[in-house]
């Protein structure tokens, strides 16, 4: 995913918004966590939620860079709603994709106005996650962590903004086999 593709996710979710103004990060990791691993990555189910909880459908070529894979079979993309499980402005997304062979689904969830630090400490807390690769660059940085939650063995992709103290999206990802 660009850097560039993030800071105009970022302003096109909040465009005048101040640094970290009105997301809680305990509610943004439970949005990841309840969303995408507490079940693993689940095309259908995410489907249905999305359907009762008012999700606005997108196109996936609107949001096809945060797939976290690039050989995407089927996807689906959501803004979301504030309700009692998502920040406002949320962006969801799931994919049915192909993993060096292997049949996986992948489930994402990128939000803005998130300080990214303190959801980093929350989600070592609560996954206990070992991270097995980093990617750093001048904007971004895209972190990979194994972990298993829901019964399943799982990937996380964690991309945030390289700066501790700067505006920006976090988009968090499962990947797990289908």
């Amino acid at each position: 995913m660009s850097p560039r593709f993030l800071l105009t996710l970022s302003m096109a979710l909040c465009p005048a918004s101040p640094v970290y103004a009105g997301v809680d990060v305990e509610r943004a990791l439970e949005a990841f966590h309840s969303t995408c691993l507490a079940h693993g990555p689940d095309f259908d189910r995410t489907a249905v939620a999305a359907g009762g909880r008012g999700w606005t459908p997108v196109a996936f070529g609107a949001f096809s860079d945060l797939s976290p894979i690039a050989n995407v079979n089927d996807a689906k993309t959501w803004t979301t709603v504030a309700d009692d499980t998502m920040p406002k402005g949320a962006i969801v997304q799931v994919t049915k994709a192909t993993l060096d062979g292997k049949a996986v689904q992948t489930c994402t969830v990128a939000m803005t106005d998130v300080d990214h630090e303190t959801f980093l400490k929350s989600f070592f807390t609560r996954t206990d996650a070992e991270k097995i690769d980093e990617k750093r660059d001048g904007l971004q940085i895209s972190r990979l962590y194994i972990l298993i939650a829901g019964g399943r063995r799982q990937i996380v992709n964690l991309k945030f903004p390289a700066s501790p103290t700067a505006e920006g999206s976090i988009v968090a990802s499962s990947i797990a086999d289908d």
